[in-house]
């Protein structure tokens, strides 16, 4: 048995078949979502950071990765047209070096883009003439689409913009008196009727929207149709947790408990799962654009632990069981909720990884493209997630994660038909606890304080060997482990 010393361990039994649940996941599955303002920082100094694009192509190792660019800078960007004042609400102006940094990333990754679009400056001529010049220059080659501002249904909720003594200042400063783009009264119908006149004046190529998980929102949009810019994707946002809810009592409140829930995971889509069918049907994919652990930029000591790390596991799993065909996740400096923060300097870069990435890449790992969920059933131990793969290698590999705190499980793993006889190979992901924030190993291995290279050495894996088409591992408090069987 392959395991770590200690306590009883609690037992679970984890039967997989060789039922498939799910189409091929296809590549470019998993992605980063990007803001404006990231993108010269982290690519604009010549080249494009080369730490970047192996942490990028980590993810998405064949195929072309989808890179979403926008999130809350969406509407707070604009390319200066002629004989217009810039909008109160704008803060960062694109400019042919912007686009020269975002042709170079995508060329650097080969990579495809989302690109958001202003809509709440509510001017069809700044969306048209910023559509334009990113189509120009960045090429349409390299766009998956342009989205059309970012999450409309908070328009007459959250400040576009405040006013400081009568100076405009960012939405979040603390003083002043707030300014919003729309009445009370703006909805569904009203941003319809908004995105229909945009879309008269866009280059031709495919939209995306409508940049939130509300579902009268996401119905707005539902096949719409324009005779040069049909939607293509249908996107939705997706957090565990709320960094908004004040009451430590509710189950949205950031904790590292309530992060390992199951309810933080397998809820992202509540309310909305049957708009991912209805999209397939319409010839329309179905994409959760923006995703991270914690709304509003992360809470420290939750979103940037082991717990992050084992939420998104099971979370990119559970959307792919609902069908949704790729998901990005959200990063950007100095955030809590990243994946990673890059520096540069004497000439050359280096990237500190946090725990969220190596959930990431062990979810890259445990489903790569072309390979499908299997059905699984699991009895025993309440906190283990168990989740199986077969991939085009026909290697079937089940993914068991133990979000206990405090207990290690044993779990029981029987394989499918075909798959019981010879011995498998475990990789583990693993830290000091759930509420670690440094010390996270896959396969036995760390990237370090800081990465030069952004590849992580070869894994040490551990030999599984069967009784009677039973693999039993043994998984340490708030740790994954990955077995891999061949036919």
């Amino acid at each position: 048995m392959a395991g770590a010393a200690g306590a009883r361990a609690d037992q679970a039994s984890v039967a997989v078949t060789s039922g498939r649940t799910t189409a091929s996941l296809p590549s470019g599955f998993t992605g980063l979502g990007l803001e404006y303002n990231t993108v010269p920082e982290w690519v604009g100094r010549g080249t494009v950071d080369p730490v970047l694009v192996r942490l990028i192509r980590n993810l998405t190792p064949t195929g072309r990765p989808v890179i979403r660019i926008g999130g809350q800078s969406t509407d707070r960007v604009w390319w200066p047209v002629r004989g217009m004042h810039q909008p109160l609400g704008v803060t960062y102006g694109l400019s042919p070096r912007w686009t020269a940094a975002g042709r170079a990333l995508a060329g650097a990754t080969g990579g495809r883009l989302l690109l958001g679009i202003n809509l709440e400056a509510n001017r069809t001529r700044i969306s048209q003439t910023e559509a334009d010049q990113l189509v120009r220059g960045v090429g349409s080659r390299s766009i998956d689409a342009l989205e059309i501002g970012n999450e409309p249904d908070l328009y007459p909720l959250v400040p576009w913009y405040k006013l400081v003594n009568g100076r405009p200042a960012p939405w979040y400063d603390p003083a002043g008196s707030s300014v919003f783009s729309r009445p009370l009264s703006w909805g569904p119908a009203q941003y319809v009727q908004e995105l229909t006149r945009v879309l008269r004046v866009l280059p031709p190529g495919p939209i995306a929207g409508p940049e939130t998980n509300i579902a009268p929102w996401l119905a707005a949009v539902s096949g719409l149709r324009s005779r040069r810019t049909p939607l293509r994707v249908l996107t939705s946002h997706a957090y565990g947790l709320n960094q908004c809810i004040l009451d430590p009592t509710s189950p949205q409140y950031p904790t590292v408990p309530n992060l390992l829930s199951r309810s933080a995971s397998e809820n992202l889509l509540a309310g909305v799962a049957p708009d991912v069918g209805a999209a397939h049907r319409r010839g329309e994919t179905f994409r959760i654009d923006e995703m991270g652990s914690v709304t509003c930029n992360g809470r420290p000591g939750v979103s940037n632990t082991m717990a992050s790390a084992l939420w998104v596991l099971d979370a990119l799993f559970a959307v792919a069981r609902q069908g949704v065909d790729g998901v990005n996740l959200h990063t950007y400096p100095n955030s809590d909720n990243g994946l990673f923060d890059l520096s540069h300097a004497r000439g050359g870069w280096t990237a500190r990884i946090h725990p969220l990435y190596y959930g990431a890449l062990m979810f890259a790992q445990a489903a790569p493209a072309g390979s499908a969920l299997l059905r699984v059933v699991s009895a025993g131990a309440g906190t283990i997630r168990s989740w199986a793969t077969i991939g085009p290698d026909h290697r079937v590999r089940v993914l068991v994660i133990n979000d206990s705190l405090t207990n290690a499980t044993r779990a029981d793993i029987r394989a499918p038909a075909g798959y019981g006889r010879l011995a498998g190979s475990l990789e583990r992901l693993r830290a000091p606890s759930a509420y670690a924030s440094a010390g996270v190993t896959l396969g036995g291995r760390s990237f370090g304080a800081t990465t030069a290279s952004g590849i992580l050495a070869a894994p040490v894996a551990q030999t599984v060997t069967p009784r009677g088409g039973v693999y039993a591992v043994r998984l340490p408090p708030a740790s994954a482990g990955l077995l891999t069987l061949a036919r």
